[in-house]
């Protein structure tokens, strides 16, 4: 109930007045893009978000506001334990019949050989910290979501 609240008090904030998408692009940069794309600059931690459909609000809101929500496919965060005592966590980045890549949240890549995996675990929670428009004043929201939702990368 209390997360319907704030969805709905980050939407009317946002629907009560125009965000400048150029100021939002610099929120974004600093809060978002380390971890998330849009268009043709950001991480690759999180999902690309050029193809998401961020003229829903009420979607957006909602898997910023509770990151666990909804973990997209290919977006599961693991916990590779190996038998030599290692302790790997990240996505999957990529796997064969001889190894699991592991891509933890600084980027870089781990190859664990699928005979020194011990247990491998998926974690529930998001690797997307909750609370994170807690710390932006109503104008950087504003111009966040405006920046979010325009189409085409800014001129």
């Amino acid at each position: 109930e209390q997360m319907k609240q704030r969805i709905e008090d980050y939407s009317q904030l946002i629907n009560l007045g125009t965000g400048n998408p150029y100021n939002g692009e610099t929120v974004f940069v600093k809060q978002c893009g380390k971890c998330h794309t849009l268009f043709d600059q950001g991480g690759e931690i999180g999902p690309n978000l050029t193809s998401y459909k961020r003229d829903d609000l009420g979607s957006m809101l909602l898997n910023i506001v509770n990151p666990s929500i909804e973990i997209r496919k290919g977006f599961e965060n693991y916990t590779v334990l190996t038998e030599s005592g290692r302790i790997v966590t990240g996505f999957i980045a990529d796997q064969d019949n001889q190894v699991v890549v592991v891509r933890g949240v600084d980027g870089q890549n781990v190859v664990v050989p699928r005979a020194d995996i011990d247990e491998m675990v998926v974690n529930r929670k998001s690797v997307m910290p909750d609370g994170l428009l807690d710390k932006l004043s109503n104008e950087q929201i504003r111009h966040l979501f405006a920046f979010l939702r325009v189409t085409q990368p800014l001129p």
